[in-house]
């Protein structure tokens, strides 16, 4: 009888996980349920030190353009020129050091207002040209309870948490879905965390819902973990005090 016990109590522990731990957001079920998210991440998004622009400026005059674009001159597959952006890091300061321009202070600029910046800081000294700005450091990390950690380039300017664990290979089957916590870095170098609860919908309304170049996204694991319980460990498990529970019965 107490052999029996203990195999009930492990398959209710290892196999019967609550609903309400792993169903994304419950309370978005109804049809009629919406929810107003963010708009414009990237233009939310303030430059911060040790950030790399791709910047490429273009001219009519192809040597005066090779001089602002060292790598264009670089020769691609077949011969053709293959155009790439010289990138540019921030100092400590948010500036970056321009060709003929010199430093240009990109402090608490997004991506906009820094294109901005290096249009105007440029056309003292050069007319007629096209420029592009990118931000380079377009990766976010995911670590715990994912089948995939570790690095993520952002695939387009705006992905939201949903399309972070998707990229990582989605959750375990211990990951804590209520306490998904985010490590964020402002324009100050200073970093806060946040904890999501990707069971109730209302995260979806915060600037949380999406991530953020250089996030670090924590899947926190179930209690579950601690006791070694999962989908083969716990079949192990059971398989074997059944095994003792028969041997027993023949002695």
């Amino acid at each position: 009888m107490l052999l029996t016990a203990c195999i009930a109590i492990v398959l209710t522990i290892s196999s019967c996980i609550p609903q309400k731990q792993i169903v994304l957001v419950q309370d978005a079920i109804p049809e009629e349920s919406t929810f107003q998210t963010p708009k414009e991440v990237t233009e939310q998004y303030v430059l911060k030190p040790n950030d790399y622009l791709f910047i490429n400026v273009t001219t009519p005059n192809t040597d005066l353009s090779s001089f602002y674009n060292p790598q264009s001159a670089q020769k691609g597959q077949g011969g053709n020129l293959r155009q790439e952006f010289y990138y540019y890091g921030l100092d400590d300061s948010c500036c970056i050091d321009f060709p003929v321009t010199g430093r240009i202070d990109l402090k608490g600029c997004n991506l906009r207002e820094a294109k901005q910046r290096i249009h105007e800081a440029i056309s003292h000294t050069l007319n007629g040209f096209t420029l592009i700005v990118r931000l380079a450091t377009n990766t976010f990390s995911i670590m715990g309870e994912v089948n995939h950690q570790g690095q993520f380039t952002m695939s387009r300017d705006q992905i939201t948490i949903f399309d972070a664990v998707s990229m990582a290979g989605g959750f375990t089957s211990y990951a804590k879905r209520k306490e998904v916590k985010i490590l964020r870095r402002d324009e100050n170098g200073e970093v806060s965390v946040h904890v999501l609860d990707l069971t109730k919908g209302n995260f979806m309304e915060s600037d949380y819902y999406y991530v953020y170049p250089n996030d670090v996204i924590y899947v926190r694991p179930l209690w579950f973990k601690m006791f070694g319980f999962g989908e083969t460990l716990s079949l192990t498990l059971v398989s074997s005090l059944v095994t003792l529970y028969l041997l027993f019965l023949q002695l």
